[in-house]
């Protein structure tokens, strides 16, 4: 089994929530693009961030490529995901400067996760490239492509593995999958699951992950949207917008107080996981014979 790069990497620190996003201040674990550490000032500012504890995540920037793609092109991301990557516009440069900053950090970041361009067997080509170069991302595994052998393929292979087309899934698709997810990696009790663009929700408690990341702690920044609260991970409702703060002088408050938020989301799963595991709850319980076999139904 191939233990994925990161030198902040704790197994046993389950469940974590990653904050994703552009901020001028930011909560404790956070992901961060390639496509956002392209210039100098940015990485001085990855650099910053790693120096002052915060606990980060370097996504590939596979993500904004294939949507600049969709848009320019007009097809769907999942099209856009399946095509090979010397098919993307931009793949060579983002994959130079992913391998740079890859070698540079690894021993201070949580992880980085692979270049998951072009399907399966894009993925394994890709992925072997930076085995050569001595790097060891985390696999992305997409149940809507890639079909279920090749979960166990890399459950079997590598201590960790990203789970992704959830965060443009409907909720309905979306609650299917988080149960795949969870049925799935039974099978395999010390692998570590990271679900792609899942905001912590109450669904997280019967189909745990160990970790997810979100951008949506910022939705009522970057929208004019009323902002939401939540009590045990579950949606309570609408504060209004008189809980908003102003545009312009106060950013730095406003991001300040959802950034609080997030924090105190994460310490709520953290402590309703630890209430489960109290009471004789284990995440994920192994399967029994008489379950029967698993199928993709």
């Amino acid at each position: 089994m191939i233990a994925t790069a990161g030198g902040r990497f704790d197994p046993h620190a389950a469940p974590i929530y990653f904050a994703a996003g552009e901020s001028p201040i930011y909560p404790r674990h956070m992901l961060l693009a390639v496509n956002d550490l392209y210039h100098r000032s940015q990485e001085n500012r990855l650099a910053r961030l790693l120096d002052e504890g915060h606990v980060i995540l370097m996504d590939s920037g596979i993500f904004n490529l294939t949507n600049e793609h969709k848009r320019t092109v007009g097809c769907t991301m999942d099209e856009a995901l399946n095509l090979a990557p010397d098919e993307i516009t931009g793949f060579d440069r983002l994959f130079d400067r992913y391998v740079e900053l890859a070698t540079r950090y690894e021993d201070q970041l949580w992880g980085y996760i692979e270049l998951d361009q072009g399907g399966r067997d894009n993925k394994r080509r890709t992925r072997q490239r930076l085995h050569d170069l001595g790097l060891n991302p985390i696999p992305v595994y997409h149940p809507l492509n890639d079909g279920w052998d090749y979960f166990d393929e890399l459950a079997r292979g590598y201590d960790r593995l990203c789970f992704g087309n959830v965060v443009q899934a409907n909720h309905p698709t979306r609650i299917r999958l988080l149960h795949t997810m969870w049925e799935r990696r039974r099978e395999y009790p010390d692998l570590w699951v990271h679900v792609l663009g899942l905001s912590a929700s109450e669904w997280c408690l019967p189909c745990p992950p160990d970790s997810c990341d979100s951008s949506s702690w910022l939705n009522s920044l970057r929208y004019p949207a009323v902002r939401t609260e939540s009590a045990a991970l579950r949606r309570l409702g609408d504060l209004g917008h008189r809980f908003l703060y102003g545009a312009g002088a106060h950013r730095d408050e406003a991001c300040q107080m959802h950034s609080d938020v997030m924090e105190h989301t994460l310490q709520t799963w953290q402590a309703l996981q630890a209430l489960h595991t109290e009471f004789g709850a284990v995440p994920h319980p192994p399967r029994h014979e008489r379950e029967g076999e698993l199928s993709p139904r």
